[in-house]
């Protein structure tokens, strides 16, 4: 994990005036962020989410910022709206630090339930049914830019730099190199990328905000379906399935899957949890960025084989 970056009360009043405000009350540490370092930071009149990037480069966060401008402008209801420096960027430089700043939004991260993954499908799928101007997705990252796709997943899976176990684990969910997958033309749009259940805040039983879009960009749908439920569905670390279920009934409600998607899910599911593997082995093991979490890739091929024997065993 990068180090957390350590600011005072001055610091953050000098970050704050970069936006127009000032008298800082008190500031509070929170979450030992990967990519960031998280401060709630108390005014007068406001609290706000100081945050400061350890790991993503200022384009990233600029666009990470520009789909959270966006998704505010189509009137996406859960995710924050970052606030604009008097010069009116989105992404503020002091000092060695670059960060960003958000309204300060209450609530809890919930336990996996039905409940749970009946509101997070039902925001996944309010995500994915957003009308678009194509001229408007044009200016939006790509998902490839900082995420792992079916396709990624398949070349990484081939090169020098892939762990045995990674390569030997793709080779044995898709013998079929995903053959299928890949020609099948999948609906696309905004995806989060990411959306586990852990990424929600929740207040009153209710969803409220859905938080890191830090791999949201332009994907399929099927994907930022199949990473959700691999990690927001799960009892004692595995994928099952009345939580599956319970996830889908609240998307459906929204979106109904097409033929298509409903065939290839469980390749999807399996896909999410590869695609968040790989994004674990390109920060902790090639960059080194927690030793203590070299291994952590594992976990997710384990639980991907787990869902695969579940599956192989219901169709018996």
């Amino acid at each position: 994990m990068a180090s957390y970056t350590q600011i005072g009360p001055i610091e953050a009043e000098d970050i704050l005036q970069l936006y127009g405000r000032s008298k800082v009350l008190k500031l509070t540490p929170l979450s030992l962020g990967i990519s960031n370092s998280n401060y709630r930071v108390d005014l007068e009149q406001e609290s706000v989410l100081l945050k400061i990037s350890n790991d993503k480069n200022q384009l990233q966060l600029a666009e990470e910022q520009a789909i959270l401008l966006y998704l505010n402008q189509r009137g996406y209801p859960y995710s924050l709206r970052p606030f604009a420096l008097s010069s009116g960027e989105l992404v503020y430089h002091y000092a060695p630090y670059f960060g960003v700043l958000y309204p300060f939004v209450e609530g809890i991260p919930p336990g996996p339930s039905d409940y749970t993954c009946k509101e997070v499908g039902a925001a996944l799928a309010s995500l994915h049914t957003l009308k678009h101007e194509a001229s408007e997705l044009k200016k939006l990252r790509h998902h490839e830019a900082v995420g792992f796709g079916a396709l990624e997943i398949l070349n990484y899976s081939k090169s020098p730099l892939c762990p045995p176990d990674y390569q030997e684990a793709v080779q044995y969910f898709f013998p079929d190199q995903l053959k299928n997958f890949l020609a099948t033309d999948f609906e696309k749009g905004i995806i989060h990328g990411d959306l586990y259940y852990d990424n929600t805040l929740f207040d009153n039983n209710h969803l409220r905000t859905v938080l890191d879009f830090e791999q949201a960009g332009l994907g399929e749908f099927i994907l930022d379906l199949g990473i959700s439920l691999s990690g927001t569905c799960l009892e004692k670390g595995r994928i099952i399935t009345p939580l599956v279920n319970s996830y889908l009934s609240g998307y459906e409600a929204i979106r109904p899957l097409r033929t298509e998607e409903k065939k290839h899910l469980d390749n999807a599911i399996i896909l999410g949890l590869m695609s968040i593997s790989l994004w674990r082995i390109k920060r902790f093991k090639e960059r080194n960025l927690n030793p203590l979490m070299e291994d952590s890739y594992r976990d997710l091929i384990v639980r991907a084989m787990n869902y695969y024997q579940m599956k192989q065993q219901e169709n018996v």
